[in-house]
């Protein structure tokens, strides 16, 4: 009997605590971004949209800030190129299709109204903080991505 009360106990904890994650506010979320952020030596800050901006290799990166799904991670590099002709904006496409096509996770895109080229790496996780397992690989991938990207562009 004890044995049933005991595991009926910690199950009641396991649903309270996804409960709550399910539950996350943005603000917790902007927390617990900006915390870790800080422990890994990081400098965020939370812009006026709510999402939180941070530095890695002299690059602005920021993580959308997604209150209502807590099961999507994504950061961004966002205008990292400025188009500039018809024929550039031809290229840019070819180029963001090879990175999309040969990438895992990271994707390439046009900015049609700006005419500028964004990035981003987005991830499904199970809980919020999941995301922390994943916070280096994506970056670095990105980073490596972002330098394909341009040299692929110059050749």
């Amino acid at each position: 009997m004890k044995r049933k009360l005991l595991f009926g106990f910690i199950g009641l904890m396991l649903f309270c605590v996804t409960g709550l994650d399910a539950q996350m506010t943005k603000p917790q979320l902007q927390a617990m971004y900006t915390s870790y952020l800080r422990e890994q030596g990081y400098q965020p800050e939370v812009d006026s949209d709510g999402d939180v901006v941070f530095k890695a290799e002299g690059r602005t990166f920021w993580i959308d800030v997604d209150d209502t799904d807590l099961q999507s991670f994504r950061i961004v590099y966002s205008n990292f190129w400025e188009i500039e002709s018809l024929p550039e904006k031809e290229k840019v496409y070819e180029v963001a299709n090879y990175i999309n096509r040969t990438t895992k996770v990271a994707k390439v895109y046009v900015n049609s109204r700006e005419d500028d080229v964004s990035m981003d790496a987005n991830i499904f996780i199970e809980n919020p903080e999941d995301f922390k397992t994943h916070f280096r690989r994506m970056i670095d991938l990105l980073l490596f991505e972002i330098r394909e990207f341009r040299d692929k562009m110059n050749e």
